[in-house]
């Protein structure tokens, strides 16, 4: 191939087409159109996000009308003005005619992105901070979409010399790998998925993930390489048609195209099979994180561990991602694993012999979800879980559902089932039923609590009865709500915690989403059946005091009269007036600790401690109605806050709170203010004697035989509650609600157990970068808003004062 050939075609193109006004025009429309499909359409601001996900979804349809623009006039002008005899006429091959003509249009196509590229990436750059390597693998991704549309255009205009037939027949020809994206709103499930998969828009998708994969690459290079022999064929064609046997080389030009075609085909699915991906954005949003691929390099397993995943062939929209990622990952880890993994991906339909096969070995069923189709709702049953099994080891994640963290959950189930022997978690046995059963007192059945489902996925998890002594030895203990223990259970428990055994305990002043559980100073429930109700009594409560004096800490509470059962002083409910979502009118005693909790929303200098493993990297935790911790200055012990509220809280009594449930509002009058930020959330470590007493004069007259009492205490159990799972599975996109609230209660256990494997894998989330300037917006809004309120608040104190006196 000369060079020279290509260099004189390519500049005689590519200047002619900006020596001419037109030229320019179409350029400025392009660059216009990109702009309003990014920034425009309501969805840029309700996502908040700083990316181009608006103009990925309108791109495709916008180049439907450019590139015809370009391609029209890149052979069809030629023959139109009788130059093309003049060019077949060089020292040139065909080949190089066509490459040259290409070469040229992509060079105006490459021209058009950039100032597209300039212009959008300003405007980003203005309300927000885009990742540099998700905005240029965007754009790189539109380069390769032009380039398979270019092809096809050209193609177009090898067919005719009119200009304006050529533009509709470019038009045409690219239509069907634009709208094939579309391709449900015409044909069933099963054909459109097929159909869908060879669409441009599906194609791209990894690019704007920040992805650039070998599969995606193959697929626009195997329309370019295919497209430009057509050309080849075409600008050819002049040899052949008038000889005898024309119509038998036709018919061999058709079968070559449709062998290279195979040939470009075969090379795609190779590539699918056997994809290579690099993700190029700055937060890694797509890639596997380094722990985890030292998680799969280091499996010591004399069995390989089968994965059968069982997935629908088709999901609806909003589910369409995380069959993706899954199917993506899978593949990730069978590759990295070094052959120890071997997975089968299983398409898996209702009332087939793979659901029933899934039902019968592993208790995978199909999952109502909402599905919407030609603009209809629908409840569809789809699949999307996966079986790990070792020898006789198995775990099962029975749906991947929206919010799951696709990553954690594969490395954690492969981990366990490659371990011989699990670690053992005891729950203890107290009023909050984890484990459910039938509730005598109101004669009604109650549900299992999701967070035992979520730990039997790793631990073996064991009910402990506190009735008797605690004798056995578990890798930790998870008690929720000791305080509704009996006396005799109080103290088994207490002994097994001076006795070493590390323990996590979650104590609540006053439970409203698991609020059948009685709050630290509210009686028990009694025993019995409906009939008994009348007359039955309140169980006696043991004395929480024991419990706090081993650990050295205690839950600030006032020092009024405690109520019937509860031993000690009624523990205070805690407040903050800081709400990150303003769209949820919550009362101030729905606690959000947020990471980006600053010194205007009286945020403390580490809302969460950021030294810690445990919780170094949460978002966001949700703690509704918590009580708070403080550590007794009297007694010697290593005390880490995890949790702190911001200073600008308080605190409000449990009484007030339960008079005024009717109507929230009024919880503000009663709300104190504090002096200083609150722990809800603590580690503790203590070394005790030997002996049974905890005084300091006993500690000093022992003989230095100690036992370690490792804790982590928090003040709250609703946010273990089933509705703040629900979210965890399906974030509110309304709302924009995705604690980490299950994160924080996992890591606690797993530090207490030593097990710190899956931590950051754990809090590792897709850090997306949003639109600062629109949120700075907001917080000087609300900032101003609020003071408004307290003027208004102070002004209507002052006239009650008055109308008092």
């Amino acid at each position: 191939m000369k060079w020279y050939v290509l260099d004189a075609v390519f500049k005689r193109n590519f200047v002619s087409y900006f020596s001419n006004p037109t030229g320019y025009v179409f350029i400025c429309v392009f660059v216009l159109l990109g702009s309003l499909a990014a920034f425009w359409p309501p969805e840029f601001f309700n996502s908040n996000l700083a990316n181009l996900d608006q103009l990925n979804r309108y791109l495709p349809y916008i180049l439907l009308v450019f590139i015809p623009a370009i391609t029209m006039s890149v052979w069809a002008d030629e023959r139109r003005q009788g130059t093309d005899e003049l060019i077949l006429t060089l020292p040139a091959s065909d080949i190089e005619v066509v490459v040259g003509k290409y070469l040229s249009a992509v060079g105006i196509y490459t021209v058009s992105l950039i100032f597209s590229y300039l212009c959008n990436l300003v405007v980003l750059q203005i309300w927000g901070s885009p990742d540099p390597g998700l905005f240029l693998t965007n754009y790189l991704g539109y380069w390769f979409v032009g380039l398979a549309m270019l092809a096809i255009g050209m193609v177009a205009s090898f067919l005719t010399s009119n200009l304006t037939v050529s533009f509709i027949l470019g038009l045409a020809l690219n239509a069907p790998l634009v709208v094939a994206d579309q391709a449900s709103s015409v044909m069933g499930p099963k054909l459109a998925s097929v159909v869908r998969s060879w669409s441009l828009a599906e194609n791209f998708i990894d690019f704007g993930r920040g992805i650039v994969s070998l599969s995606a690459i193959g697929y626009f290079l195997g329309i370019v390489t295919v497209c430009l022999y057509i050309s080849m064929v075409l600008i050819g064609r002049r040899h052949w048609t008038g000889r005898r046997d024309g119509a038998r080389m036709g018919t061999h030009f058709v079968v070559r195209t449709a062998g290279l075609a195979v040939a470009a085909l075969g090379v795609v699915l190779a590539f699918r099979v056997y994809d290579v991906r690099a993700d190029l954005s700055a937060e890694q949003i797509s890639s596997l994180s380094g722990d985890t691929k030292q998680l799969l390099a280091g499996l010591d397993t004399e069995q390989a561990i089968e994965v059968t995943a069982y997935v629908s062939p088709t999901v609806p929209e909003d589910y369409t991602q995380t069959r993706l990622t899954l199917l993506n990952m899978l593949r990730q880890f069978q590759r990295l694993s070094g052959g120890k993994l071997r997975v089968d991906v299983i398409e898996t339909e209702t009332k087939t012999e793979a659901a029933s096969l899934a039902s019968q070995q592993f208790g995978i069923e199909p999952v109502t979800v909402l599905s919407r189709e030609r603009g209809a709702f629908r409840d569809e049953d789809i699949f999307l879980g996966c079986a790990f099994t070792c020898g006789l080891e198995k775990v099962v994640v029975p749906f991947f559902d929206r919010g799951t963290p696709v990553e954690y959950e594969l490395i954690r189930s492969i981990c366990t089932v490659a371990e011989q022997k699990r670690k053992r978690l005891g729950v203890v046995t107290t009023d909050a039923d984890l484990f459910g059963g039938f509730d005598m007192a109101s004669g009604q059945q109650r549900p299992r609590q999701p967070v035992l489902e979520e730990l039997e996925k790793q631990y073996e998890v064991v009910q402990v009865d506190p009735a008797a002594p605690i004798t056995e030895t578990y890798d930790v203990l998870m008690v929720v709500q000791p305080s509704s223990l009996g006396p005799e259970q109080m103290n088994n428990f207490v002994a097994a915690v001076r006795s070493g055994q590390p323990v996590a305990i979650f104590e609540d002043p006053l439970p409203v989403l698991m609020n059948s559980v009685p709050g630290t100073s509210q009686p028990r429930r009694g025993g019995g059946g409906p009939m008994a109700m009348m007359q039955q009594q309140n169980q006696p409560k043991g004395d929480l005091g024991q419990l706090w004096d081993v650990l050295g800490l205690e839950l600030a509470a006032g020092s009024g009269r405690p109520l019937m059962g509860q031993m000690g002083s009624s523990p205070y409910v805690v407040w903050q007036d800081y709400n990150p979502h303003p769209k949820l009118e919550l009362p101030s005693e729905f606690v959000f600790i947020d990471a980006e909790l600053g010194e205007a929303d009286g945020g403390a200098s580490r809302s969460f401690n950021q030294e810690n493993p445990i919780t170094s990297g949460l978002q966001e935790v949700l703690f509704p109605f918590p009580g708070a911790l403080s550590k007794d200055d009297k007694v010697n012990l290593e005390w880490t806050p995890l949790i702190t509220t911001g200073t600008r809280s308080g605190t409000i009594e449990v009484e007030q709170v339960l008079g005024n449930r009717g109507d929230m509002r009024q919880l503000r009058i009663f709300e104190k203010p504090g002096s200083q930020a609150m722990v809800l959330a603590a580690a503790v470590d203590r070394e005790l004697p030997g002996t049974q007493s905890v005084t300091e004069s006993e500690k000093e007259s022992s003989d230095g035989d100690t036992t370690l009492v490792r804790a982590i205490v928090v003040a709250d159990i609703d946010l273990m509650g089933p509705q703040i799972f629900g979210l965890r599975n399906r974030p509110d996109e309304v709302f924009g609600l995705n604690f980490d609230n299950v994160t924080f209660v996992l890591n606690v256990l797993d530090t207490l157990s030593g097990d710190e494997r899956f931590l950051e894998i754990r809090k590792r989330k897709p850090k997306h970068r949003t639109l600062e300037r629109i949120e700075d917006t907001v917080a000087d809004a609300r900032e101003m808003a609020d003071m408004q309120r307290q003027k208004y608040i102070t002004e209507f104190d002052k006239a009650e004062q008055g109308a008092n006196a």
